[in-house]
Order: C-alpha cells, then sequence, then structure tokens
C-alpha cells in the first residue's frame, strides 16, 4: 500500500493541501470536477487519510451509526448495505445497532452511541419512538431519520411514497377482480398511516366501500414465531376456507411473506382465492411458491443519501441554521405469480 501523504497529493495536482483535504471530505466549498480530480489521484496512489490524527485535530471520530428496527429484516439491512458503501466512499467508518421496536432498547442505544463519540446517527425509530427524546439527543448528536419519517424532528428525512405504492398495489388488486381487499399492518408503525391512506383512497377511487374491519393491525415487538401464530388465527378468521375474489397487501416483509405461507397451510388458493402483494424488499420473492408480487422500496439509495446528508449536516458552520429537506423516493411494482389473473 502507498504511504503518500496528503502534502503529496497536493504538490502532485499542483494545488493546497487544505484543498486536498477539503475535497476528500466532499466539502461544499469545493467544485465537483476539483472533487473528482482529488479522488482519482488518491485512488491511483491508495491514499488513506490518518484517521487518529484527523480526530484528534477535529474533535470528531469520524464514526457514523445507523438504528434500525431489526437487523434482520431484508429491507432494513439493504439500508444498512447503502449506507455502509457511502460511508466507505467518504472515509467514515459505520456502526449500526437494533432497537427491536422497543423505546427504551431505542433510548439505551442511542446513550450508548453517544458515549462512544459517533458523530451522527441514521434512525429509523421504532413503533413507539419517544418524540421528546430524539428532539433532546438531536441537541447534543445530529440525527437524520430514514424510512420513518412522520416525526416533528427538525433534520433531513429520506422516505419512499408509501400513499403512491400502497394506492397502486391496491389499484393492481382491484383490475384483477378482486373486490374484498385487507390490509395487514404493524401497530402504530409511522409509514403505515400513509399505507393506509393509499389503500382507502384506492378504494374509494373504484366506488369500493372502505370497511374497518379489513384493515388487521397486527402488534409488532413480538417473537416472529408469537406474530404468526397470531396473523394465523386472525386470517383463519377473516378470510377462511371458502375466500372467494379476496386480495391481501401486506405492509412489511414479515407480514406479506408470512401471510403467504399461512393461507398455504391454511388449505387457501394463492392467487385462486386470494390474490397476496406487499411491500417486500426479499430476495426470496421470485423464489417463493407461487412467487410473490411485491411493492419494492429503495433501501439501498435510502441508505446511501442519508449518509450524504448525515455528513452535510456534520460539515456545516452552524448545523442549527441550516434549511433541512425531506427526500421521497420512488418505489417500484413487481407483478409475479401470487396475483396473477
Amino acid at each position: 500500500m502507498s504511504n503518500i501523504t496528503l502534502k503529496e497529493l497536493a504538490r502532485k495536482l499542483g494545488i493546497s493541501v487544505s484543498t486536498v483535504s477539503k475535497a476528500l471530505n466532499d466539502s461544499f466549498e469545493i467544485s465537483d470536477e476539483t472533487k473528482q480530480r482529488v479522488r482519482e489521484m488518491a485512488d491511483a496512489h491508495q491514499y488513506r487519510p490518518n484517521i487518529l490524527a484527523k480526530s484528534l485535530k477535529t474533535g470528531r471520530s469520524n464514526t457514523l451509526a445507523v438504528l434500525i428496527p431489526y437487523l434482520s429484516n431484508p429491507f432494513q439491512s439493504q439500508v444498512l448495505e447503502g449506507a455502509h458503501q457511502a460511508a466507505f466512499e467518504r472515509n467514515y467508518k459505520l456502526v449500526f445497532m437494533q432497537s427491536r421496536e422497543n423505546e427504551q432498547l431505542e433510548q439505551e442505544s442511542l446513550n450508548v452511541l453517544q458515549q462512544q463519540n459517533v458523530d451522527g446517527v441514521i434512525i429509523s425509530p421504532s413503533a413507539n419512538s419517544d418524540l421528546k427524546f430524539l428532539k433532546q439527543f438531536h441537541q447534543q448528536c445530529p440525527l437524520v431519520l430514514v424510512d420513518r419519517i412522520d416525526f416533528e424532528l427538525d433534520t433531513f428525512k429520506i422516505g419512499v411514497s408509501n400513499e403512491k405504492g400502497a394506492f397502486d398495489a391496491t389499484q393492481h388488486l382491484i383490475d384483477t377482480g378482486r373486490k374484498d381487499i385487507f390490509l395487514l399492518v404493524g401497530r402504530n408503525i409511522g409509514v403505515n398511516q400513509k399505507r393506509i391512506a393509499g389503500y382507502k383512497k384506492a378504494l374509494m377511487a373504484n366506488y369500493i366501500d372502505v370497511k374497518e374491519s379489513n384493515i388487521i393491525q397486527v402488534e409488532y415487538g413480538q417473537s416472529r414465531e408469537v406474530l404468526v401464530k397470531n396473523l394465523s388465527l386472525i386470517l383463519k378468521e377473516r378470510i377462511g376456507k371458502d375466500a372467494h375474489n379476496v386480495g391481501l397487501l401486506g405492509t412489511t416483509d414479515t407480514l406479506t411473506v408470512s401471510s403467504l405461507g399461512i393461507l398455504s397451510n391454511l388449505g387457501i388458493a394463492v392467487p385462486e382465492q386470494v390474490a397476496v402483494i406487499g411491500f417486500a424488499n426479499t430476495e426470496a420473492a421470485e423464489s417463493l411458491n407461487p412467487s410473490l408480487s411485491t411493492i419494492v422500496q429503495p433501501a439501498y439509495d435510502m441508505g446511501y443519501q442519508a449518509v450524504e446528508k448525515l455528513i452535510s449536516l456534520l460539515q456545516s458552520k452552524n448545523r442549527f441554521d441550516m434549511e433541512f429537506d425531506t427526500t421521497i423516493l420512488d418505489s417500484k411494482m413487481i407483478l409475479r405469480n401470487s396475483t396473477r389473473v
């Protein structure tokens, strides 16, 4: 590996050491053209900054954190992948923790991260997250919200078009001839309000009565085994073996994939009796039987952009004077056999 220094890079490029340093740290003061030149030269000489020296000079750890509900969730793990790539490209370390949809564990995790002197945290808040605590934490250590962004927190937020995704999925079920459409949601999960709204709008746009009893709220924060057991009892009672022209929209990976298996165990044919579609980023969707129609969210891009936003916040002279924005990315519907006509 090359031992080239920042000073030597600057000499080769014919610019100041300060400019090279700012370019490598993606400073807004440096043009994109200069950043590109500096990065290409740094890559060519395998330059890596002295993180310890930088930390001592700036008082920062050059470490970012991601706190999400479940590391095992396909969507959230893809958010992590995007965040890791963006952090790596900008010479930041990345640590991550999970809240398991538990408010107390979330607060304890944030306190631990602060004690470890992370520079900032990207967070997808738990279902019962304490907004007052988040605001207090944000005053000391900057937060960026990802996915679950319906919190009155003055910061950058990266989300997805939840209402449109639910509308399009419900409309697809209607287009396949389904009139009795159920919606599976995790209780108290913030993004579900937009998904419920999209579901209702699609029904009303097609002059189909909205039945509140068809919106099935499932308790999260329990083990997968307990969740599947409870969901099985609910679907057996609400749908039953005599189902005809029924549609089912799941709002999470777990609910969607689990419902497909449960219906099979109950002897209910998919899609002949019940068409199933859901918000799911699982790579196994194509391999399921039947293959699962999904609304895929750009999880990787969300994580990547969240890191970019957090770094821009860290580089600002006064983050409390910044103008924050909310970025909404589009989801994509992929149709497979579970909704086949």
